[in-house]
């Protein structure tokens, strides 16, 4: 029987030399029922070592359950393959993916103004079709087209916008409340990293093109 236990230490010794997470847990899950058989078929059980391992199998499994689902293929809509092309590179498109279901689409006429310098913005807009024109003081200072993203700087501030932005033409948008979108970011490092950087490279663009 003591075979059983060089067998079981022999698989954790595996699963510690493998990176990837997914393959970390399947091997656990291996040396635990051969533990678990160890325990149980002794002459006399030893009934806490089998409870254990079987919590211990469990949890390993629904974890194992858990990568399997985030490891799907992602599907995208061609309207969301090209915003995503456009301006989310930097991000997988499973975390793309995670931004879209938190986000709506929205349908802006011509000549509607989607933002109101001095009033406060508690939404964060990409264009994935049509222009928008910014305003200070009336005067037209430049002109967003498909792909830009809107309100960045209050997302980041927490300041309202100093400029006015209107729509020149019919365009449509992705937008996400700042609360939403914060608290998705919070619970998400490698997303919040991500989405900073998309923020980054949006704010250069405009600064070159100034």
């Amino acid at each position: 029987m003591i075979v059983f236990i060089h067998i079981a230490n022999a698989i954790y010794l595996v699963s510690y030399l493998v990176k990837d997470i997914l393959w970390l847990r399947v091997l656990t899950v291996a040396a635990g029922l051969v533990i678990l058989g160890y325990y149980a078929w002794m002459p006399m059980p030893i009934w806490a070592g089998v409870f254990w391992n079987i919590l211990f199998v469990a949890i390993n499994i629904r974890q194992i359950e858990l990568l399997l689902l985030e490891r799907r293929p992602v599907t995208l809509r061609p309207e969301e393959l090209l915003l995503y092309k456009q301006t989310f590179r930097p991000l997988t498109e499973r975390e793309f993916a995670k931004l879209l279901a938190i986000g709506r689409w929205r349908e802006v006429r011509a000549g509607e103004r989607i933002v109101q310098h001095g009033e406060a913005l508690h939404q964060l807009f990409v264009l994935a079709s049509g222009r928008v024109r910014v305003e200070i003081d009336g005067r037209p200072t430049g002109e967003l087209r498909a792909g830009c993203l809107v309100g960045e700087m209050s997302f980041l501030t927490g300041k309202a916008p100093n400029a006015d932005v209107v729509a020149t033409e019919p365009t449509r948008t992705m937008t996400w409340q700042d609360d939403v979108l914060r608290r998705l970011l919070d619970t998400n490092a490698e997303l919040r990293a991500g989405v900073q950087q998309v923020i980054g490279e949006d704010l250069s663009a405009k600064l070159l093109a100034a």
